[in-house]
């Protein structure tokens, strides 16, 4: 029974050593822009800027509880930022890298000839007083971007290891997606604002623990037509 243990805890070892060793997370991987809503640029340049993070930060329970014999499971909310690396110094930019995500959808849309993204998040006038001001500016803030989850071991301790290592999976929940997005006119005058959110179903497992940002992704395609059909609309409105 011992060597069974053992060998069962060496395959749990092996497939958190392969969790480790994924490359650094982004949410903009594996998205697959939809094709152009306009046959042809309605502007020249827009800007989206690196969002405003007001999300709330709820409590968790402690993950260890997870470990005594027949507690079922805790409750865990998983956020982006968890994803910062001691061992090669990597830091993720979630605010950057949403940012990106959004203004590679709106360039595969066809909207605009250039879309561009700013490392401002709140000084509009270093974004207008540019060498090369945009048409538009789109504001962002991150209003939810967490993974709502229940961690178990099964209710066995650390015997949960060996179904885990045979596949099951150690976490369940759901991946919230929220964010606004405002427009600005080139002088920064607001002229349009939208709240959109979505919401994807994804397991863990100690093999995989970046599917919730996969889930994110997912999230994020749900809103994308109704994104892409409000910048549209208010660039396309005469002012």
């Amino acid at each position: 029974m011992l060597r069974i243990i053992s060998i069962f805890s060496a395959l749990a070892i092996a497939a958190v050593l392969q969790g480790c060793a994924i490359s650094n997370p982004s949410l903009k991987y594996g998205f697959v822009p939809a094709e152009k809503i306009a046959p042809a640029p309605v502007v020249r340049k827009i800007v989206v800027m690196k969002p405003l993070d007001i999300r709330g930060h709820a409590g968790t329970t402690p993950v260890m509880k997870a470990y005594i014999p027949f507690y079922p499971f805790v409750r865990e909310i998983r956020e982006p930022e968890a994803f910062t690396y001691d061992w090669n110094a990597y830091r993720f930019d979630y605010e950057k890298d949403f940012a990106e995500l959004v203004a590679m959808d709106l360039a595969a849309s066809g909207i605009a000839s250039n879309v561009m993204v700013s490392t401002e998040t709140k000084n509009i006038q270093s974004v207008i007083n540019s060498k090369n001001p945009p048409d538009y500016i789109i504001k962002l803030s991150l209003n939810r971007l967490d993974w709502q989850r229940k961690f178990t071991m099964y209710g066995i301790s650390i015997l949960g290891y060996l179904p885990q290592a045979c596949g099951a999976p150690d976490e369940y929940g759901f991946s919230y997606l929220k964010f606004s997005a405002e427009i600005l006119d080139a002088k920064g005058n607001p002229i349009a604002n939208k709240t959109f959110s979505a919401i994807e179903s994804q397991n863990g497992w100690i093999y995989y623990f970046t599917g919730f940002l996969r889930a994110l992704t997912r999230a994020y395609t749900q809103v994308s037509p109704d994104l892409r059909s409000f910048v549209a609309d208010s660039v396309s409105s005469p002012r």
